[in-house]
């Protein structure tokens, strides 16, 4: 099979083709796929697979998702455009897709044994005791938006790709000696004798004079120096400026429900209890012992080695369940448990704590939460009525001050406000809507801004009045920040020179524990070994080191 792989993916068709995919994504881009609206159809052919919208949607959010954590905040439409996340989430997919048409031509198949033996060295899905947790891999499921089975489908792909991907890497000439180097060079370990000379802020220090003071002024003006501040006047048009007065009437709620049954319909749901057996041999004596009335979470941490997280499911619904092992649950009554089943990980036991049958929630029920959609849904149609009547007045020749009193919406001041967001106090301006900084600054003087979409569903106008440029402060306004300021750095010149001193008298023989003796440095600390990539340093070892 893998000589087989070797000899498909080593033709030039496929490398080719591949190249040419990506370049084309690259040259052209695709920034303006969205623009299709939710009626886009295919946006790449590879082979017989279609990349549709729905799916390049899915995974477009995924990836933004995963940045913004990483970013430690939620990117913009226009951050993900810059980054170019459209098309790396594109070309992913297709690369995906070239694989897996290239797998199924060489014919890769991948048995549920493969899958099942990956899935439980997944070190994610791996308790305390360093073993494959069910309660813990459900929950990563769950926490990634995942089903079982389409994880499983997905897994089934990937480890189809890997075979591909192996055997192009497979084919390559090896050099044992450079291996070998790369190999020691790598994993080599060494351990070090180290001492932490620690920053104290506290530490006296006494105040230079004036003349040293104002030199530290003038040579880091920048740090002294007051950015430049726009005074402003604005209108912000929200949803919620308009939502009291919205009333929707009890015939548009009852259809708003009736349309939605089935999102307020709950289906039938079992609570489950299961056993896992790598052979049908061990589930088959598992449910003999049940059968004898021995306890089945007992007997499953007994038998199976699960722990009560991992053999209590909770509720599941039918397809919530992998294969056909939801069709068999469902047909369980209370307190029965199932035969062994054959699944993805082995052999079940399943067992039904309780039947919870389908319901459907009543209007009362969600009647509060249809007004609030509907009364939205209603609030930005009036609000962008709202924003036309603004423009037309204010293109009859009103000031903004005039047309806000018109349409009963409220004109906001801020006396200072500079290009991060803050007043002349240096503090951040609460509340300030989403556009209001970029178009304050990119306003001319005495000038209106266009009226914008300021991300809230809402709308955005800004007025400039005037502007206050950038000035280096007088030294007297700020000479408690400059006496900080040269401490801070004082302590930290005197810290620098003191660990130079130290390296030099241990580059002419001194020993690193008779130093730290000598100076009251505090104990050397020796740390376990460790490779270049810091891997096993430990959480206390600096990581320059």
């Amino acid at each position: 099979m893998l000589e087989s792989l070797r000899l498909g993916v080593q033709s030039w068709y496929f490398k080719a083709l591949l190249m040419v995919l990506v370049a084309s994504f690259a040259v052209f881009g695709i920034g303006d796929i969205f623009s299709g609206g939710p009626s886009l159809g295919a946006i790449v052919t590879v082979g017989d697979t279609e990349i549709g919208g729905a799916e390049l949607s899915d995974a477009y959010r995924r990836r933004m998702n995963a940045v913004s954590r990483q970013l430690g905040t939620t990117l913009t439409t226009e951050q993900a455009r810059q980054f170019g996340i459209v098309d790396q989430v594109v070309q992913s997919l297709v690369s995906a897709a070239l694989y897996d048409a290239e797998a199924d031509a060489l014919g890769v198949v991948i048995g549920d044994g493969a899958i099942a033996a990956r899935i439980r060295m997944e070190p994610s899905f791996k308790g305390q005791q360093g073993q494959f947790d069910r309660g813990i891999y459900e929950q990563v499921l769950a926490a990634n938006g995942m089903v079982e089975q389409a994880f499983i489908d997905s897994m089934r792909r990937e480890i189809s790709r890997d075979q591909l991907l192996g055997s192009l890497a497979g084919a390559l000439p090896q050099s044992t000696q450079l291996a070998d180097r790369l190999y020691r060079w790598r994993n080599e370990r060494r351990t070090a004798d180290y001492i932490v000379l620690k920053y104290d802020p506290n530490s006296a220090v006494a105040t230079p004079d004036d003349t040293i003071l104002r030199r530290y002024h003038g040579d880091n003006a920048a740090r002294f120096t007051a950015p430049d501040y726009r005074k402003i006047t604005y209108i912000h048009l929200t949803p919620d400026d308009v939502m009291g007065n919205i009333t929707i009437p009890e015939n548009e709620l009852r259809d708003a429900y009736d349309s939605r049954l089935d999102e307020f319909s709950i289906a039938e749901r079992r609570t489950v209890q299961q056993m896992i057996f790598a052979d049908e041999v061990a589930a088959r004596k598992a449910a003999g012992m049940l059968a004898e009335g021995r306890a089945f979470v007992a007997l499953a941490k007994k038998l199976a080695n699960q722990d009560p997280k991992a053999t209590n499911l909770g509720d599941v619904l039918r397809d919530g369940l992998p294969g056909t092992l939801g069709e068999n649950v469902f047909k369980l009554s209370t307190g029965e448990t199932s035969p062994p089943l054959k699944g993805p990980f082995g052999w079940y036991l399943m067992r039904v704590i309780a039947v919870k049958q389908a319901t459907i929630r009543s209007l009362e029920e969600v009647r509060a939460l249809i007004h609030d959609e509907l009364a939205s849904d209603r609030a930005i149609e009036v609000l962008f009525e709202l924003s036309n009547t603004l423009q037309d007045i204010l293109g009859g020749g009103a000031t903004l001050a005039a047309a806000a009193s018109q349409i009963g919406a409220k004109l906001i001041y801020v006396a200072a406000l500079d290009r991060q967001g803050r007043g002349a106090d240096g503090k951040p301006i609460a509340d300030i809507p989403q556009g209001l900084i970029e178009n304050a600054y990119n306003t001319l003087i005495d000038e209106q801004s266009a009226l914008v979409d300021s991300g809230d569903s809402g709308y955005l106008i800004v007025q400039v009045e005037s502007e206050t440029p950038s000035v280096l402060r007088e030294f007297g306004s700020v000479r408690n920040d400059v006496i900080a300021a040269w401490k801070r750095e004082y302590r930290r010149d005197k810290l620098e020179n003191r660990a130079n001193e130290i390296v030099e008298r241990l580059n002419k023989g001194a020993g690193l524990r008779h130093i730290a003796a000598e100076l009251k440095l505090g104990a050397v600390t020796t740390s376990a070994a460790f490779t270049r990539a810091g891997q096993d340093t430990g959480a206390n070892v600096p990581r320059g080191l």
